[in-house]
C-alpha cells in the first residue's frame, strides 16, 4: 500500500531537508520503492543537499504535465534522478531553485501529481514549506494561484506529517506556536513528531530539555529525538549522499533508522488509530508507531 509521509517544520530551518533525505533513504533500504520530491514553494534545497544538478525542476515539470493528464511513469523516471541510498536506490524529483516560480504548483497539479506517484510507489516522502497561511485567499483573486497552495495540498492528502523541531529554545518556541496552527488546520492528520539537533546536557540552549518543554506546554509527549551529529552530517554533505551511504555507523544514521522503522510495510511495533494521544487539542493523533489503513 502506497504512503505518503509530508515532512514539515516551521520557519526557521530546523531540520525538515535533512529529515526527508535521511528518512527517504531508509525506507528505500527497507527494499521499499521510495520517491522523494520536494515541494516547498519558497525554494528548494534537496537538490544541493544532493549534489544535483538541474536544467530544469524535476517536480515543476511533473505538475506541468499533470495538468495537461501526460503524466506516466516513464515521465516521472525521466525527471527523476536516482540517488544511491547504500544497497538501494530512491527517485528523487528536485524542487525549484527560484521562488519566482511558485505560481507552478498550484493546488490542482500538485493534488494530480499524488494521484499518480500513488500507484507507482510504496512510500513518497514530501519536503514541504514552512508556511501554513491562507489569509492570502481572502484577499486577493478567487482563482490566482496560492504562494502556499503546494504546502497545503500535500499536507491535506497527507497520511502521516513528520513535524521537526529545532531542539534549541527558539526553535522549540516556534514549533509550538507553528504545531498549533498545524492542528487547526489539519485536525485529523496523523503526525510523528522529531526533535531535531539534540545535543548533550551541558549545552547552553538546553536542547536536552526539549523534548520535556514539548511535553509540558504542547502536550506532546511522544518525541523522536535525533542527535546533533556534525562530523556525519559534513560526510554527507561532502560526498552528496544520505547517511544509509556516507556515514552508516554513526549515531544520527542509527536515529534516523529507527525513525523510519515506523513507516515499515511490516512494522514491529503497530499503534492504531484509536490508540492516539488525545486531551489536549495539540497533542491529537500523535503516534509513536503508524499503522496506514
Amino acid at each position: 500500500m502506497s504512503r505518503l509521509l509530508a515532512v514539515w517544520g516551521p520557519t526557521g530551518a530546523p531540520g525538515r531537508t535533512t529529515v526527508a533525505i535521511n528518512l527517504a533513504a531508509e525506507l528505500s533500504e527497507q527494499g521499499q520503492r521510495v520517491l522523494l520530491i520536494d515541494a516547498d514553494s519558497y525554494g528548494g534545497a534537496i537538490a544541493p543537499m544532493l549534489g544535483l544538478v538541474d536544467e530544469a525542476a524535476g517536480f515543476a515539470a511533473v505538475c506541468r504535465l499533470a495538468e495537461s493528464d501526460q503524466l506516466t511513469l516513464a515521465e516521472i523516471e525521466r525527471l527523476c534522478h536516482l540517488v544511491n541510498t547504500g544497497v538501494h536506490n530512491m527517485h528523487v524529483l528536485s524542487g525549484i531553485v527560484r521562488p519566482d516560480r511558485w505560481p507552478e504548483l498550484s493546488a490542482e497539479r500538485v493534488r494530480k501529481v499524488i494521484g499518480v506517484v500513488r500507484e507507482n510507489f510504496d512510500a513518497i516522502v514530501v519536503d514541504v514549506g514552512f508556511n501554513l497561511e491562507t489569509d492570502e485567499e481572502i484577499t486577493s483573486d478567487l482563482f490566482a494561484p496560492r504562494r502556499n497552495a503546494s504546502t497545503l495540498t500535500v499536507l491535506k492528502h497527507a497520511d502521516c506529517i513528520v513535524e521537526v523541531a529545532s531542539a534549541d529554545a527558539l526553535g522549540v518556541a516556534r514549533f509550538i506556536r507553528a504545531h498549533d496552527v498545524l492542528v487547526e488546520e489539519f485536525p485529523e492528520s496523523l503526525r510523528v513528531i522529531v526533535l531535531n539537533k539534540v545535543r548533550s546536557g551541558l549545552d547552553a540552549r538546553g536542547s536536552a530539555q526539549a523534548a520535556s518543554t514539548l511535553s509540558r506546554f504542547a502536550g506532546l509527549h511522544e518525541v523522536h529525538e535525533l542527535v546533533a551529529d556534525e562530523k556525519a552530517m559534513t560526510s554527507s554533505y561532502a560526498v552528496g549522499r544520505p547517511l544509509s551511504s556516507s556515514a552508516k555507523n554513526s549515531k544520527l544514521r542509527k536515529q534516523f533508522l529507527k525513525l523510519a522503522g515506523l513507516f515499515s510495510q511490516e512494522p514491529s511495533v503497530t499503534a492504531v488509530k484509536q490508540s492516539r494521544l488525545s486531551g489536549k487539542p495539540n497533542s491529537k493523533r500523535v503516534c509513536s508507531a503508524v499503522e496506514f489503513e
